[in-house]
């Protein structure tokens, strides 16, 4: 028998891929301020080196990102409460159909009055082997 602690924390975890898909969907489709409201209050993107936080740097995060589709898979959820630890794999396709990135996103999302946001969302590229076969 299904408990109803099974079936919050089962809608919990929905609610974090969807998250993940949100992010996703609004970067391909340039949606600025909908991209920053994915990120909580005190909300921190770390890439290629550098951090972003605040609405306004997150908006300029994505100004300045190339355009392209970006695919998520291999979600991996940790749920503790209002907060989960989250990795995922990722690829970045630009228009041109070359692959512009992959690696995998390193997250910390937490539950707000709105729901799930990301509270660190951190960019871990992909780097070629060094194993020869």
């Amino acid at each position: 028998m299904t408990k109803p602690d099974d079936i919050a924390k089962a809608d919990d975890i929905e609610a974090i891929r969807r998250l993940l898909a949100d992010y996703c969907l609004v970067c391909d489709e340039c949606r600025y301020d909908e991209f920053a409201r994915l990120f909580g209050e005190d909300g921190v993107m770390y890439a290629f080196r550098r951090e972003w936080s605040g609405h306004d740097t997150l908006v300029e995060f994505l100004k300045n990102a190339p355009e392209g589709v970006h695919l998520n898979t291999a979600v991996r959820i940790d749920l503790d409460g209002d907060r989960a630890d989250v990795m995922s794999n990722f690829v970045f396709y630009t228009h041109d159909k070359q692959v512009g990135s992959m690696g995998i996103y390193e997250d910390v999302v937490v539950r707000d009055g709105d729901g799930w946001r990301f509270a660190r969302r951190a960019i871990r590229i992909a780097k070629p082997s060094s194993h020869s076969e």
